[in-house]
């Protein structure tokens, strides 16, 4: 099939809107690229940020209520004595408690 003026009249006209297309092609897949890198980042940025808990149950800290609230002072906070428990287990350091701990704010900078 031979190409006639007329084809060729017509293809003239629509060469910049292929040459738009194809560029817009090629930059399309760039741009996804760089989306898809920038979320990838983002991801990790917040996995970096975020509190896991520890794959070894032997190892982790327990949590707040655990264990009857012997946890870090249990006794020495709630006023207890300085004996050591009938288990066998040495003593706890004493726990000082200071009244206006926590109730001034310096705003003065």
């Amino acid at each position: 099939m031979p190409i006639r003026p007329i084809d060729l009249q017509t293809m003239l006209v629509q060469l910049s809107q292929v040459g738009r297309e194809q560029a817009a092609e090629k930059e399309g897949a760039a741009l996804t690229a760089a989306m898809k890198g920038a979320a990838d980042q983002k991801r990790l940025e917040e996995t970096k940020e975020s509190v896991h808990r520890p794959e070894d149950e032997e190892t982790a800290a327990k949590a707040v209520g655990e264990g009857g609230g012997q946890g870090a002072g249990g006794k020495q906070a709630r006023g207890g004595s300085e004996e050591s428990p009938a288990d066998g287990t040495p003593p706890t350091s004493e726990v000082v408690k200071d009244p206006d701990l926590g109730r001034r704010v310096d705003l003065s900078g």
